[in-house]
């Protein structure tokens, strides 16, 4: 078995690359967007911390279901918690949380 790719077992090459970059996705567009509230100013910033956190709630939403999602899939199917799949799970997982909180800091200043 090969460690860095996983068991082809619990999900085949372009099923796991799927798996894998929807959250990345997912992640590098809520990063830009929580940057972009630490850079505006005046009205600008105001606007943008309106609809923040209701953005921060539905991709961290999404992001967390999504990942439980793949977790119980791969471990349903087999894989251990050391495969990628879960392991990237876990991972953006605390992203999304990171970054949910800087955007609540962000509107709070």
């Amino acid at each position: 078995m090969n460690r860095i790719a996983g068991d082809t077992r619990v999900a085949g090459p372009v099923t796991q690359f799927a798996l894998l970059l929807i959250p990345i996705v997912l992640n590098c567009f809520f990063m830009v967007y929580a940057l972009t509230g630490w850079i505006l100013e005046g009205r600008d910033k105001l606007n943008w911390s309106l609809e923040a956190w209701g953005v921060a709630q539905w991709v961290s939403l999404v992001v967390t279901v999504y990942c439980v999602l793949v977790i119980l899939a791969a471990r349903l199917r087999g894989g251990a918690w050391t495969h990628p799949l879960c392991v990237s799970s876990i991972g953006h997982l605390l992203i999304v949380l990171i970054l949910a909180a800087s955007v609540f800091v962000t509107i709070r200043l």
